[in-house]
């Protein structure tokens, strides 16, 4: 009857479960598979590959422009009227025209254009390089947040596993203590109330394992989604993992990281910097722009009146080089306009970095605080399972020589069973915790994945 109510895995099923971890999938499988496969990261990273051409783009316009343009048409004309009025003695009163022609034309162009001075121009460069870095340090926090969300499905995954595994065991115990209560009863040596108190927590039981099996359905869905496919069974987490402190074990040290390290604040800080080069910007629409220019023009018709009256085969050459000045006098207030919508932007960049910067110590402190709780409390469980366990061991000491009910036996062991479960829960809350506070210090990296993965078997 005592094996009856604190059921175990067997050998056999132990060394399954063994095997089966031996082929599951660890922490950073599914870490490679959300890389690959989760659609919010990839965005993120072809975010990053289309900020990449903006320098490219912005160092196009510096450089000389060579075009080409061509046309070839048909073209109508007619003329009427009196023309060459005193042109010549003999026409005094000129001559009276009255003519149509129809003839095609062709002609083209090749010109060069090159910035010799433009001031927007060269600090598009600068904001260009600007957005390259904002752009990548954004894909490194996106990297970061996947890892965070990895860590945190995984977990949450190994944690319905163990409500499941935790949810059987102790319906099974239920079961046992209901089946001893019966014929206890049977015999009349409980009262029937004690009966229907053991059916009652079957029935509770019952519930509580439908809901973890639901839970462990969930928990999947959730890692597909988050990985783009399925995911198989999953390594477990080693029983001697024992969570340590934050290294530095000080508050301050990490607070600091955070508004000086945090990606988010980098981010925010060269958003800034974008914002002051978009002043500058504004305020050089005001100065001259200056361009060097070259073409060379050929046209050519077959005919055409205002070539020449019955006109044949006329072409024409254009070379040109020079210099070309643009100074903006008056653009119906767009400059001033565009200089106030910049000097905005710039106040409320600077706004977000400050917002930015408190979000950041705020998350620092929070995981910090988490981190130091969740020791104690894994600690603290560990001594509670060692007590529940005795209590329950006492309760059905008490319980076989009439002393203790079965009401008793029954909360000492929902007891146990929610020790073992907020201690697993606890250990799993102590990594995750750990892995935000480097996040929010900025500090988070793959080496940091590796660690947590090497305690998984």
């Amino acid at each position: 009857m005592k094996n009856l109510l604190r059921p175990l895995l067997s050998g056999s099923v132990w060394l399954c479960a063994v095997m089966a971890s031996a082929q599951a999938d660890d922490l950073m499988l599914v870490y490679t598979k959300a890389l690959d496969g989760n659609p919010e990261y990839q965005s993120v990273v072809a975010g990053y590959q289309q900020a990449l051409e903006a320098k490219p783009q912005a160092l196009a316009k510096l450089l000389p422009q060579i075009g080409v343009n061509g046309d070839a048409s048909v073209v109508n004309q007619s003329l009427s009227g009196r023309f060459f009025v005193g042109a010549t003695p003999q026409l005094p009163n000129g001559t009276d025209v009255n003519r149509e022609d129809s003839f095609n034309s062709v002609g083209y162009q090749v010109g060069l254009t090159q910035v010799l001075f433009d001031r927007g121009l060269y600090l598009s460069l600068d904001t260009a390089a600007l957005e390259v870095s904002r752009a990548g340090i954004l894909t490194y926090d996106a990297q970061d947040q996947l890892r965070i969300g990895v860590v945190d499905a995984y977990f949450a995954a190994l944690a319905a596993d163990d409500e499941l595994r935790f949810a059987t065991s102790e319906k099974s115990a239920i079961e046992a203590v209901l089946a001893q209560t019966r014929d206890k009863a049977a015999i009349g040596l409980v009262a029937d109330a004690e009966l229907k108190t053991a059916q009652a927590q079957l029935d509770l039981a019952d519930a509580g394992l439908i809901a973890a099996r639901n839970a462990v359905s969930v928990s999947r869905a959730q890692l597909s989604l988050l990985t783009g496919g399925d995911v198989g069974v999953l390594k477990i987490l080693a029983e001697t993992y024992v969570p340590g402190p934050p290294e530095p074990n000080q508050i301050g040290v990490w607070i600091e990281r955070a508004t000086t390290q945090n990606l988010q604040v980098k981010a925010s800080q060269l958003a800034v910097e974008l914002a002051r080069k978009n002043v500058d910007k504004a305020y050089g629409l005001r100065w001259p722009k200056l361009n060097a220019l070259a073409a060379y023009t050929y046209d050519y018709a077959q005919g055409g009146i205002s070539n020449g009256i019955g006109a044949e085969g006329n072409r024409a050459t254009d070379e040109r080089v020079g210099i070309q000045l643009r100074v903006p006098i008056y653009t119906g207030g767009a400059v001033n306009s565009g200089i106030r919508a910049a000097q905005a932007g710039l106040t409320r960049a600077q706004a977000d970095e400050a917002a930015k910067r408190n979000d950041a110590s705020r998350k620092v402190q929070i995981a910090f605080l988490n981190c130091s709780a969740g020791i104690a409390r894994v600690q603290a469980l560990k001594r509670a399972i060692e007590s529940t366990r005795a209590s329950e061991e006492a309760t059905r000491v008490g319980y076989e020589v009439g002393t203790k009910t079965n009401g008793d036996l029954l909360l000492a062991l929902r007891s146990r069973y929610k020790a073992e479960r907020d201690f697993a829960s606890a250990r799993y809350d102590a990594i995750t915790n750990t892995l935000r506070l480097r996040a929010a210090a900025g500090s988070l990296s793959h080496a940091d994945l590796l660690a947590v993965n090497s305690t998984l078997q």
